[in-house]
């Protein structure tokens, strides 16, 4: 279904973006890729973050030029994210030998998702080679796998690695006070940074900072435990 999804979207993009720069040359098209340290922020006392994960992105971003200044970017990325956790309430399981109770039980996460960024872009005019910018905007991005390793002193679980959380067929997995799903989709707010170096005609570099801050809960299905991914991610590419 991932491939499935992502071949039609590629395919997609890339008629459009076509069409759209036969026609208009304030169109661009390019290709980019970043690496990314990405968290997980408890909102609830009863979790507490652990460090930073590595992650990237990969895929396709395109401008559209209204004004001199000022352009609409969108951007289809496929994107990884990790973070960790360690509850600090006690956890209970139960199985055929009864109700055990485990305590700072750690969730390593990792997430992958399919990322559509939509921004303004602000430019400033043209210095030699270079071109400054910044962009603040939104970025709806949907979920298509999440898994998790399971630690700590008395996890009871034979092999706790590579888990798919929100598999039902998991459910031996999971704890009875904690509904370790990842939320189907984030909704965060994006803010960058860069600049551009010019080769020839339409042709650039493209290098820049991103911030991205959600604010929807990563497990929405548990009302007692609140947490948001966030990530920063330094980007480079190059426009057509």
């Amino acid at each position: 279904m991932k491939t499935i999804a992502t071949t039609a979207l590629l395919v997609f993009f890339l008629g459009v973006s076509y069409n759209a720069n036969a026609q208009d040359q304030r169109f661009r098209i390019g290709m980019k890729f970043s690496g990314n340290v990405s968290w997980i922020t408890p909102v609830t006392k009863n979790i507490e973050r652990l460090g930073t994960s590595a992650g990237y992105s990969y895929g396709l971003m395109g401008d559209y030029s209204f004004q001199q200044y000022y352009s609409i970017s969108a951007e289809l990325l496929l994107t990884e994210l990790a973070g960790s956790i360690v509850h600090t309430d006690r956890l209970a399981y139960t199985d055929s030998m009864g109700t055990t109770s485990h305590s700072d039980v750690q969730f390593d996460y990792r997430m992958s998702y399919i990322q559509l960024p939509i921004s303004i872009k602000f430019k400033t005019k043209q210095y030699g080679y270079w071109t400054y910018w910044a962009q603040v905007g939104a970025s709806p991005s949907f979920l298509t796998s999440a898994k998790a390793d399971i630690t700590g002193k008395t996890v009871p679980f034979e092999d706790p690695t590579d888990i798919r959380v929100n598999k039902s067929g998991n459910d031996d997995y999971h704890y009875d006070n904690f509904d370790d799903k990842v939320f189907l989709m984030r909704m965060p707010l994006m803010m960058g940074a860069g600049v551009e170096y010019a080769l020839a005609g339409n042709t650039a570099l493209y290098a820049g900072l991103r911030w991205d801050n959600d604010f929807v809960d990563m497990f929405v299905a548990d009302n007692a435990t609140t947490g948001r991914n966030k990530f920063a991610s330094l980007n480079i590419g190059v426009f057509f």
